[in-house]
């Protein structure tokens, strides 16, 4: 379960090394949803400020996340299309 979640929020680590799935360098559209983003991308917040570094992470789309730039599932309850 915690190997395929999508945005990555859900982790584990085995002797203190992070354990996450090898994802190849990509960025998809969920759609109605984030961006999908693999492949240990970097990802700058608007401060410019580097985020921690993972191997997934979903990136907001609808603009009202209350996390930005990552996706909170806010997208469902604003009805967000695209």
């Amino acid at each position: 379960m915690i190997e395929r979640c999508p945005s990555g929020a859900l982790t584990f680590n085995v002797e203190g090394e992070a354990i996450e799935p090898g994802l190849p360098v990509e960025i998809a559209v969920i759609p109605d949803g984030p961006l999908w983003v693999t492949g240990d991308v970097e990802v700058t917040g608007s401060d410019g400020a580097p985020l921690e570094r993972r191997n997934r992470v979903t990136l907001c789309r609808c603009g009202h996340s209350a996390s930005k730039p990552l996706c909170d599932g806010s997208h469902k309850d604003t009805g967000f299309t695209g």
